[in-house]
Formats: structure tokens, sequence, C-alpha cells
């Protein structure tokens, strides 16, 4: 019930940041390539095993298509990895790597400082994905879905004409059929190119 209603909230987040956005800062699309690194919380069913924290990270290109005034929709590719948890209590989650799809719906306010000199915007991004997996060293594959919250602070100087920088602190959510809860946060740097 939990899962359903999360994913019920990021969906109504998403449709009323469109409905309510003003058309004030139009864009172009924007070309990004990335990388995250952070943390993630595993925990499996049952009393014996307990919570673990894993290492993650991810290689990724983005495709960010303006919608309307403050709003852009993305779409991206990720290749991921998780790391092996301790052995602690002499079990552990095992690692695991793959690939994602992203796709989100976002906001951005306004950016901050003069035309001539280095522009601030603050955004944050919510979105589902579909991620792809293998276990490390064996053939079993494994598919989840997941939902994210991405809030981000976009950097652009005139000197960079069209090139941009874009920090992320992505928060993810999980779907895992043989966990009770799978979730990460990292901290991320894109770089974004601007199409004419």
């Amino acid at each position: 019930m939990v899962k359903k209603t999360t994913l019920c909230a990021f969906l109504l987040l998403s449709l009323a940041m469109l409905a309510t956005a003003p058309a004030c800062w139009a864009e172009r699309p924007v070309l990004g390539l990335g990388i995250v690194g952070g943390a993630a919380v595993t925990d499996a069913p049952g009393d014996f095993y307990s919570p673990k924290a894993q290492a993650v990270g991810a290689l990724g290109a983005l495709l960010e298509i303006p919608v309307r005034g403050h709003v852009p929709l993305a779409i991206a590719l990720r290749v991921h990895g998780t790391t092996a948890s301790s052995l602690s209590g002499g079990w552990g989650y095992r690692s695991h790597w793959g690939g994602d799809l992203r796709l989100s719906g976002g906001y951005r306010w306004a950016p901050f400082g003069q035309p001539d000199s280095l522009q601030l915007a603050l955004g944050v991004s919510a979105g589902a994905s579909v991620n792809f997996d293998i276990y490390t060293w064996t053939t079993l594959y494994f598919f989840y879905p997941g939902v994210f919250l991405e809030p981000h602070l976009l950097l652009h100087a005139p000197a960079m004409k069209r090139h941009g920088i874009a920090l992320v602190l992505p928060i993810d959510c999980y779907f895992r059929r043989d966990l009770d809860f799978y979730g990460s946060i990292g901290l991320g740097v894109f770089w974004r190119y601007t199409l004419q």
C-alpha cells in the first residue's frame, strides 16, 4: 500500500507542476553527460536480515526538452553498479550492475544573476525508472521499477556559451520483489550542452 501511495504522490506532484508552471522562461533542448555516486540502503524480508548500506554509482546521458516555460521533460539512459554490503554477522547483500531508463518531468525556478555574470537556477525533477540488472559473477538477471526525486542546481557563465554544469541530488526508491526496501541517495555532476 505504501509503495502505491508513494508512486501516486510522485505522479500527482508531476502533474501539478505541469499545470501551474509559468511560461516565461523558454529553453532549448539540452544534451547531458554525467556521473553520480552515493549510498543505498537494502533490507530483506524477515527478522534475521537487517538493513545494510551499499555503495552505488552511475554514468548517464540525458536529453531534456522544454515543454512549457519552467517545465522540462527528460529521458535518461544510465549504466549503474552497486557494491556488495559488509559481511558483518556472516551474511551480506550481493553486488549487482546494469542499466536503467529514466523518464521525468521537472520544474525550474528563474535563474539568479545577470546575463553577463554567473547564472544560477534551482530545479527539481520527479519521475520513474525501469532497471535491468545482473548479480556480479552470475547469470541471474532481474528487473525492477523505481521512482525518484532529483533536486538540482544549474550553473552557467557567459564564457561557457552553450555549455553548463548541473549539480544533482538524486533520491531513488526502488520496488524489488525480493526486498522490503531498496533506496539510494547520491550526489552527481552533469555537463549540459544546449542545442541550437
